[in-house]
C-alpha cells in the first residue's frame, strides 16, 4: 500500500513538471510573437552599441501593421535641436520627422515667359502703300522668350511646434534676341512703328530686336499645420508679397538709314497672399510627393514709355503712360522628393506654373500707342495675361 502511494505521488509530480514545462514553452513562443510586433529602442546604459540607442529607459513602440520594417524611430532623432511635433507626434515606419527650428532652402528654376511675344517685323513683296495689307513672304520677325535659369532662396523659423515665419526671394532675368534680313525687291515692314510716321519709303532690308522680361518677388509668410498624420501634413499660409516686373523692348530697322523703336514697362507693388502646402511620405522610405498653391493679389502702378527716332530725326515719338492696377498672381507647384531619415536634408523637384493677370504687356502697350486708345490696357479679356512655367529643383536643410 505504501509503495503504491509513493509511486502515485511520483507520477503526479512528474505530470506537474510536464505541465509547467509546456506552459514555459508556450510563454516563450508568445514572447517571440510579441517581440515581432514591437521594436525596442534605447538603452545604451548597458553598453548597447546599436546606432539607435538612447540614454533613456527602454520604450516599446507598436510597429506598422503592414510591411516589414527593420528600423523604427523614436528618440534617437529628437536631439536637443530637434523637437517632437506636438501637432502630429510624427514617428512613422522607418521615417523620423520632427519640428525643425530653422529651415533654409535654395531653388534652381528653369522658367519660360509665355503670352509675352512681340511681333516686330514682317517681310513682304513690296512696295505697298501704308494702310494696305502686304503679301507676307518669309519668316515673321518675332521675339518670343524661351526657357531661362532663375533662382529662389529663403528660410523660415519655427515659432511653435505647429507654426513658423519665413521669407523668400525669387528672381528671373530673361533675354531674347532676333533678327531678319531680305534682298530687294522683298522689303521689311515694321510692326511696332507709329502708323502716322509711316510712308511708302519706310520699309527696310534688315531688322533686329531684343526683349527682356524680368521679375523680382519677396514673400513673407506665416505657416501653420492644420491637418497631419504620421506620413502626411497639410499647411495653410498667409502673408505678403512685393513684386517688380520689367519688360524692355528694343528694335532697329536698317537700310540706308536706321529707325529705332523702344518701349519700357515697369510695375512695382505689394499685397496679400494665401495658400496651401501639402506632402505625403512613402512607407518605409524617404520618398515623398508634395504640392503647393498660392493666390497673390498685388496692388501697384504700371509705368510705360514708347520712343521712336531715326538717324535723321532722333526724336519722332516720345510718350509715356502710367496707371494703377491690381495683379492677381496664381502659383501652382507639384513634385516629388527625398528626405533623409531624420528630415535634416531634402531634395525635391517638380513643375511649376505662375499665371499673372491684369498685366500691361509690351504688345498691348505698342498696340495702344498705334491705336491711340489706352482705356483697356491690362484688360484680361483683351490680353493682359503673362504666364511663367518650368522646372524647379530644391535643396533644403533643416535643423
Amino acid at each position: 500500500m505504501k509503495t503504491r502511494t509513493i509511486g502515485l505521488t511520483i507520477g503526479v509530480g512528474m505530470l506537474i513538471l510536464v505541465v509547467f514545462q509546456q506552459i514555459s514553452i508556450a510563454q516563450q513562443e508568445n514572447d517571440s510573437e510579441e517581440s515581432a510586433s514591437f521594436s525596442l529602442t534605447a538603452d545604451s546604459a548597458n553598453g548597447d552599441d546599436s546606432p539607435f540607442s538612447a540614454a533613456q529607459d527602454s520604450v516599446l513602440i507598436p510597429a506598422e501593421d503592414e510591411g516589414a520594417c527593420s528600423i523604427v524611430c523614436e528618440d534617437d532623432c529628437f536631439e536637443d535641436d530637434c523637437r517632437k511635433n506636438d501637432c502630429c507626434k510624427s514617428c512613422s515606419c522607418c521615417v523620423c520627422r520632427c519640428t525643425p527650428t530653422w529651415r533654409f532652402f535654395g531653388d534652381f528654376l528653369y522658367l519660360r515667359p509665355r503670352n509675352a511675344e512681340v511681333t516686330y517685323a514682317v517681310p513682304f513683296d513690296g512696295p505697298v502703300a501704308p494702310g494696305d495689307v502686304p503679301i507676307q513672304v518669309g519668316q515673321i520677325g518675332i521675339v518670343d522668350p524661351g526657357y531661362e535659369p532663375a533662382f529662389r532662396v529663403g528660410f523660415d523659423r519655427a515659432i511653435s511646434d505647429c507654426a513658423s515665419l519665413g521669407a523668400t526671394y525669387t528672381q528671373l532675368d530673361s533675354t531674347i534676341s532676333d533678327s531678319i534680313s531680305v534682298d530687294a525687291p522683298i522689303v521689311i515692314r515694321s510692326m511696332v512703328i507709329h502708323p502716322s510716321t509711316a510712308n511708302a519709303e519706310t520699309d527696310w532690308l534688315s531688322a533686329e530686336a531684343t526683349y527682356d522680361v524680368r521679375f523680382k518677388l519677396v514673400d513673407l509668410d506665416y505657416r501653420r499645420v492644420f491637418l497631419c498624420g504620421d506620413r502626411y501634413s497639410v499647411n495653410y499660409l498667409i502673408g505678403a508679397r512685393y513684386g517688380r516686373l520689367e519688360q524692355v523692348f528694343q528694335s532697329t530697322f536698317t537700310e540706308t538709314g536706321s529707325e529705332t523703336i523702344n518701349t519700357n514697362i515697369n510695375f512695382d507693388g505689394g499685397g496679400i497672399r494665401v495658400g496651401l502646402e501639402g506632402e505625403r511620405h512613402a512607407r518605409c522610405s524617404g520618398f515623398l510627393v508634395y504640392g503647393k498653391s498660392t493666390a497673390n493679389f498685388v496692388a501697384g502702378e504700371f509705368r510705360a514709355r514708347y520712343f521712336q527716332g531715326n538717324s535723321f530725326d532722333p526724336e519722332i515719338v516720345d510718350t509715356s503712360w502710367k496707371a494703377g492696377r491690381i495683379m492677381s498672381i496664381l502659383d501652382l507647384e507639384l513634385g516629388v522628393g527625398w528626405a533623409s531619415r531624420c528630415d535634416r536634408v531634402r531634395i525635391t523637384g517638380g513643375y511649376m506654373v505662375s499665371a499673372w493677370y491684369n498685366v500691361v504687356t509690351t504688345a498691348d502697350f505698342i498696340g495702344a500707342v498705334q491705336r491711340n486708345d489706352f482705356t483697356e490696357l491690362g484688360n484680361t479679356e483683351l490680353g493682359g495675361k503673362l504666364t511663367f512655367d518650368g522646372l524647379v529643383v530644391r535643396a533644403e536643410f533643416r535643423y
